[in-house]
């Protein structure tokens, strides 16, 4: 028997909504509670109240850089959609995409308007059908980059959303990944299906991996050990989404993912149903590529262009959440220098690109004024959060001022840590901001002491990224601990571990 979302999806299909959206905005029907649930498919999801239920006056809104970025005119876009629509809320999601907050359906035709004639789009930015695809911010900018896969990025995704009537109803959704970039920012480990590209005597290759994930069903991704050329990307990142799309889980929604038709299939099954679609043999790759670790994946600090007379600076964030007012100003700040824009990370940071050398001190000055550095403290560098309560249904705890504290704490205590380490603070077990995979994750929980039931943590230690053998997910310690208490625990695990 299909699951409820499958019915439901059957009965309306989930793009049709942009006409309910419509209809409400200008006053007519109200979207009813259980057709709500489609609007994923155009990025948004309800507001949680305290008890949470969810909140139909308010969405998260969710937006999709195709290629993760925003050139000076998406900026304009997106600052002005902060302050005038969202309360000033905008994060920066482990997706390279923005999240706006307080968003109204009678807003949005105003927002779609302002999308028109760019690459902006909520179409398809969640859903049952093919994600924002990942890839390196400073793909293409980088001296040092393996491939320029933003053409890749694009021609793939803009196949997708020409045939979404194929592909904007798979059993669950389908992420990918595609890199060439040299530290493999991206996490290809933990992507539906994944391309690493790498050089084999002078010849850039993709090295193929299917079937990773994280939330509760956590999967390292495995190497098809094959090898893709670049113009095969397109090709085979369609076919094993088809592949998804008529052999995948409808029965049950925890079931529904590329990782668990792995898993029931086997490695070679799905190699052998992939090629036999393909018109084209793919390449037989038993070595896997070098692997950068998870703690070298970052593009922090000042660094030449492969553009001539331009420089690129990565920076922080606030945990991925930037003030609508702050964004303006970066947006200014960007216009007033004529830089190209910025680019996300999978990281909630963020990397300004195009700025002339010729102007770099004067940029590098004025963007530590409105609240940016490209040199942050190790604690700030690589610590993220999710949306936590106040916006979540499913979240347990407070996440974004939880986390502001936490590094506060620890910057404070440790003013000269200069060794890499990562955290991530999750509201609930789903893990939206990676716990799993970091040095310390903390996962939010309730607890009970002799006052009462009270937030606290759950800590996972020893998480990494580093290919298919030598990744691995951070273990449960069986600690839970009270967030009141939380500070002093991470705190003295960095001073046994660490120091």
């Amino acid at each position: 028997m299909l699951s409820k979302v499958e019915i439901l999806k059957a009965e309306r299909p989930p793009l049709e909504m942009i006409k309910d959206i419509y209809r409400e905005a200008n006053g007519g029907i109200v979207i009813d509670e259980e057709h709500i649930a489609l609007l994923k498919w155009y990025g948004m999801y309800p507001h949680a109240n305290k008890d949470k239920s969810e909140d139909k006056a308010y969405y998260m809104k969710r937006i999709k850089l195709v290629d993760g970025r925003m050139d000076k005119k998406a900026l304009e876009i997106m600052s002005d959609i902060a302050l005038k629509y969202a309360q000033g809320y905008i994060d920066f999601t482990t997706r390279q995409n923005i999240q706006f907050h307080y968003i109204q359906i009678k807003d949005l035709p105003a927002i779609f308007k302002a999308f028109e004639n760019t690459a902006l789009t909520s179409r398809l930015a969640s859903g049952d059908g093919p994600r924002p695809i990942v890839n390196c911010p400073v793909s293409g900018i980088d001296k040092d980059d393996i491939y320029d896969v933003n053409p890749i990025v694009k021609d793939i995704d803009k196949f997708f959303d020409e045939h979404s009537e194929d592909f904007s109803n798979l059993p669950r959704k389908y992420k990918l990944g595609i890199s060439g970039c040299k530290c493999h920012c991206m996490g290809h480990e933990i992507q539906d299906v994944a391309f690493t590209a790498f050089k084999q005597d002078g010849e850039v290759l993709f090295d193929l991996t299917i079937g990773g994930g994280l939330a509760k069903s956590k999967r390292i991704a495995t190497r098809a050990k094959r090898y893709i050329k670049p113009n095969q990307v397109k090709e085979v990142a369609v076919v094993c989404a088809e592949l998804f799309r008529d052999f995948g889980n409808r029965q049950n929604r925890s079931k529904a993912r590329v990782r668990h038709l792995l898993e029931e299939w086997g490695i070679e099954k799905f190699v052998n149903e992939l090629e036999k679609k393909l018109d084209f043999s793919l390449l037989e790759g038993l070595k896997e590529p070098k692997i950068i670790s998870y703690a070298q994946r970052e593009h922090f600090g000042i660094h030449e262009s492969i553009v001539q007379g331009e420089s690129y600076i990565g920076c922080a964030t606030n945990r991925g959440r930037v003030a609508g007012e702050q964004f303006k100003e970066l947006s200014n700040l960007i216009n007033k220098y004529n830089a190209g824009g910025i680019a996300l990370t999978t990281t909630q940071n963020f990397v300004v690109y195009g700025v002339k050398n010729t102007t770099l001190d004067e940029f590098l000055t004025e963007l530590k004024e409105i609240g940016f550095t490209p040199n942050p403290s190790r604690f700030e560098a690589r610590t993220q959060s999710c949306t936590g309560l106040g916006f979540c249904k499913f979240a347990i705890t407070e996440t974004k001022n939880f986390t502001n504290s936490l590094i506060s704490h620890l910057e404070n205590k440790f003013p000269d840590f200069d060794k890499p380490i990562s955290i991530a603070v999750s509201g609930c077990p789903n893990g939206c901001s990676h716990p799993h995979i970091v040095d310390i994750g903390l996962i939010g929980t309730k607890i009970k002491t002799d006052e009462g039931r009270v937030e606290g943590y759950e800590v996972y230690l020893g998480g990494t990224l580093q290919g298919e053998k030598r990744s691995k997910f951070g273990e449960k310690t069986g600690e839970k601990v009270p967030a009141t208490k939380i500070f002093k625990y991470v705190e003295n695990l960095i001073r046994e571990q660490l120091l």
